[in-house]
């Protein structure tokens, strides 16, 4: 079978999910990619075909503040070029099944070219009481309608009630819980988990910049170990100015596995993926959602609502990061419940399970 993944490329949670499905689906069947910027550099970094196609969408911000109107409808990414493009990749490749990731040029591209799609998302109906909402509510009826024409809308997430992005989803016949989406192998054993350090995963956009800023002063003040992971190499030449002596900047990184393994703790800003990725691994969290980002808060909330971690506004971090670091680090409860996810993360093999679902379907 010939399968063509299409990655949605703003920030690596849709990238490393589509990696973790790739690296599964060729063990037995020929796959190419689609992808653009940094995540198809990263996709050929873990040694895989990346077929190059242009964003619909590029995220905007400034001063940890996500802006929705400026991302979904920016002119210089009109989607009218990646469908053009992803037509032409569909004609030449001739898949026999598409698997988008919030690539939804991919998907209509697919539509036209009549191939069957599969799509892989943590949102579907985003729930917010702010502004936003006038723009997110309209968007996502528009691709609900989308999403209900595929052959299954997969989310890779734990079922309820320990459903991750829950406050983002609405029940749609053909919605599926695969399980954690993560590129590795968790395996049975904890007594490798053992050194204790801070592992940042906050992504390469300059507007979040501040956070890493932060946590190497705390560092600083504190004498905690810290691995910074930037996902930008322009963000780590910028820290590595004034880094503290127990802070290591990782640029990128293709063996999070490791550095997550034998963290004490993650700070992240509330991506789905990151948060699949902790969750799996039983690792505590301090979730640092994008300011105006509903997707992110969702998530936050319910990391909080599991008592597995702790949710901050980007607002009052100066005031509220150290006290949430040495809670996490002091109060086992956070540690406890976190393992307690893990376990049941275990049962669930997501690769396994959608493959399945994928060959069922189409062989």
């Amino acid at each position: 079978m010939k399968v063509l993944i299409s990655v949605c490329g703003e920030g690596f949670g849709h990238t490393t999910r589509c990696i973790a499905l790739g690296k599964e689906l060729s063990k037995k069947h020929d796959v190419k990619f689609v992808a653009y910027g940094k995540s198809k550099d990263f996709i050929e970094l873990s040694k895989y075909e990346v077929l190059e196609t242009y964003p619909e969408i590029k995220l905007s911000g400034k001063n940890g503040k996500f802006d929705i109107k400026r991302s979904m409808f920016n002119t210089q990414y009109h989607p009218t070029k990646a469908v053009k493009r992803e037509l032409q990749i569909i004609k030449d490749y001739n898949p026999d099944l598409v698997i988008s990731d919030c690539k939804y040029s991919t998907i209509l591209a697919s539509k036209i070219s009549k191939k069957p799609y599969y799509i892989i998302t943590n949102q579907n109906a985003t729930k917010t009481q702010k502004k936003e909402k006038y723009i997110v509510y309209p968007v996502m009826k528009v691709l609900n309608a989308v999403n209900k024409s595929a052959e299954k809308l997969i989310i890779p997430d734990l079922p309820a009630p320990y459903t991750i992005c829950e406050y983002n989803l609405k029940m749609i016949n053909n919605l599926r819980f695969s399980g954690p989406l993560i590129r590795y192998d968790v395996g049975e054993d904890e007594n490798e988990y053992s050194e204790d350090y801070i592992l940042s995963v906050i992504g390469g956009f300059e507007y979040r910049l501040k956070i890493l800023e932060l946590i190497n002063e705390i560092s600083k003040k504190t004498g905690l170990k810290v691995k910074l992971v930037c996902g930008s190499h322009e963000v780590a030449k910028k820290l590595e100015k004034n880094k503290g002596k127990n802070v290591e900047i990782i640029p990128v990184s293709t063996e999070m596995d490791k550095l997550i393994k034998k963290c004490s703790m993650i700070v992240c800003h509330g991506g789905h993926s990151t948060l699949m990725e902790a969750v799996s691994f039983g690792k505590p969290i301090i979730t640092i959602p994008d300011l105006d980002h509903p997707e992110q808060e969702n998530n936050a909330l319910k990391i909080q609502e599991l008592k597995c971690g702790i949710a901050l506004n980007y607002k009052i971090l100066e005031k509220e990061l150290e006290p949430s670091i040495m809670k996490l680090k002091n109060d086992k409860t956070y540690s406890k419940n976190a393992k307690k996810l893990r376990e049941i993360a275990l049962k669930y093999d997501g690769k396994e399970k959608l493959i399945e679902e994928l060959e069922d379907s189409i062989l």
